[in-house]
């Protein structure tokens, strides 16, 4: 019986490999074949009824990943310093516990955090991946870079789910998935100032700290791993 994760695997890694080229296309063709045949059965129920509301609203003339294509087909970013007030709340990590968001990132190390969910199959598992290279690049350099993911879709994204999709990209100790209450996410989604409307849209957005420092550095844009990687260097470890 033929496996329809194979087929649709292999029309997307074709279509990915004539469009990209360097850090990000690696990544993308890495997780195609490795994690998300393996995530896409983990998840296929609630996966479904999103393709169902895709193909619906295809034939109502809108497309809900159209910001994620556009990110995905011109790979670039911007870099800018940002003052934010990090919100009261308390969140969960993949392990079920309770982490104070304010204590997190008022951390004495280096920060790098983004926003996913694990469902999503166009920006997300790209910036995922180009976390988990962008620490390989750096190597012993940045071993004390913490790095946090915040799911923006806290109703299916529970800490079970986020530790299995965790240990597909072989999260280590120093990188934290954080889930909660749905108010809270909004909050912290709104004083990041990375609020997009519908998650399908969510922007492609990653912010850097530095230990010393109250301000915030902005990478809006797909940025590369290795583009990461210099600007985590230049910015935070040096």
């Amino acid at each position: 019986m033929n496996n329809p994760y194979t087929k649709q695997n292999s029309k997307r890694k074709a279509l990915l490999r004539s469009r990209w080229h360097g850090g990000l296309g690696a990544c993308i063709i890495f997780i195609l074949t490795s994690t998300i045949p393996v995530w896409s059965s983990e998840v296929s129920e609630h996966s479904q009824h999103h393709q169902h509301m895709n193909h619906h609203s295809n034939h109502m003339g809108m497309d809900e990943h159209a910001a994620h294509r556009a990110a995905m087909e011109n790979p670039s970013y911007s870099v800018t310093t940002q003052q934010y007030k990090v919100p009261e709340v308390t969140l969960i990590d993949e392990f079920n516990s309770n982490v104070s968001l304010n204590s997190l990132l008022d951390a004495d190390d280096p920060i790098a955090l983004n926003f996913i969910f694990t469902t999503c199959n166009t920006i997300c598992p790209v910036m995922t991946a180009t976390f988990a290279q962008m620490q390989k690049q750096l190597g012993e350099s940045g071993s004390n870079l913490k790095l946090i993911s915040i799911s923006i879709d806290p109703e299916y994204d529970r800490p079970k789910v986020l530790n299995k999709y965790a240990k597909l990209f072989n999260a280590g100790s120093n990188w934290t998935f954080l889930t909660g209450d749905s108010k809270d996410i909004s909050r912290v989604l709104n004083n990041f100032d990375a609020l997009s409307g519908s998650k399908m849209n969510h922007r492609p957005l990653t912010l850097l700290k530095h230990p010393t420092s109250t301000q915030w550095i902005r990478i809006d844009g797909l940025a590369s791993s290795t583009d990461l990687a210099k600007e985590i260097t230049t910015r935070l470890l040096n």
